[in-house]
């Protein structure tokens, strides 16, 4: 058994009734499956985005998320909890390699799994979006400017702002990035803009991404082998594509998706599923 889930965004904004209203139904949606799809072991994937560290001050939005996290270490007594970086999220690999082998669940950017012969690679997705999205086809751009926004360390909102200021005084920090955008502003800012804006907007990232997703060129691209069967989050739209072997696992609660979407693997069947309290 495999549950997946992503993009709970959790420890978003501070003093906002939805937001602790989504965190407190994802804390359940934990209770819920370790004590009945996980009871017995098998695997938890959280597929990115799950704390999200670009709105808030990198340290205190964690001690917001302390029960969660809690409950993740709860949960990988009995089953393998692996956790795959988001944008939102990508700092969560650092602190896992500065852990080592202390820290209680792995972290990676991607993750090979099978089930009962089905073989399955999971990414976040942002990934797709940097082939999508016309500001930036750097990845290591990308996952430096996501990084940074993870340490930003900013509750008003202006944590594009600080981040751009910086790399204007400190232009070392640029070093080493191939390919930058030309308008790295307009990169930063975009990044920052919900989906709802930044995937449907001009560009028609969403789409982009999806037909990203879809296609065999995703072999080479994305690393996969051309038998495994693609599940990515990031984008907030829930869809699942036996034919083209990809599936997304939507979000929790998150434009455009508005309900707790998470996907259910058992005994290699890929199912969509909706939690209800």
């Amino acid at each position: 058994m495999i549950i997946v889930v992503s993009d709970v965004h959790m420890a978003e904004r501070l003093n906002d009734r939805q937001v602790e209203a989504d965190d407190a139904m994802f804390l359940e949606f934990l209770d819920r499956i370790a004590s009945d799809q996980l009871s017995s072991g098998g695997h938890l994937v959280l597929l990115g985005d799950i704390v999200d560290l670009w709105r808030r001050d990198f340290g205190r939005a964690l001690m917001d998320s302390e029960s969660m996290l809690s409950k993740l270490v709860e949960i990988s007594r009995k089953a393998t909890v692996h956790y795959v970086a988001g944008n939102h999220d990508l700092h969560m690999l650092r602190m896992c390699e500065l852990a080592g082998s202390r820290f209680p669940f792995e972290v990676t950017k991607t993750l090979p799994l099978e089930d009962d012969g089905t073989k399955l690679f999971f990414i976040h997705g942002y990934q797709l979006e940097v082939l999508a999205n016309p500001y930036c086809k750097s990845m290591t751009a990308y996952e430096t400017f996501a990084e940074g926004l993870c340490l930003a360390g900013d509750d008003t909102g202006n944590a594009a702002d600080k981040l751009w200021d910086t790399f204007k005084v400190a232009k070392s920090a640029l070093d080493g990035i191939k390919r930058l955008p030309s308008d790295v502003k307009g990169a930063i800012d975009s990044m920052m803009q919900s989906p709802g804006i930044r995937m449907t907007g001009p560009h028609n990232v969403r789409t982009i991404v999806e037909q990203l997703a879809s296609s065999m060129a995703r072999v080479v691209y994305l690393g996969m082998k051309p038998d495994e069967f693609l599940i990515f989050g990031h984008t907030h739209r829930p869809f699942c594509d036996q034919k083209n072997h990809v599936a997304n696992t939507g979000s929790w609660n998150k434009e455009p998706c508005d309900y707790y979407s998470f996907i259910e693997i058992d005994e290699g069947h890929i199912t969509p599923k909706t939690f209800l309290p």
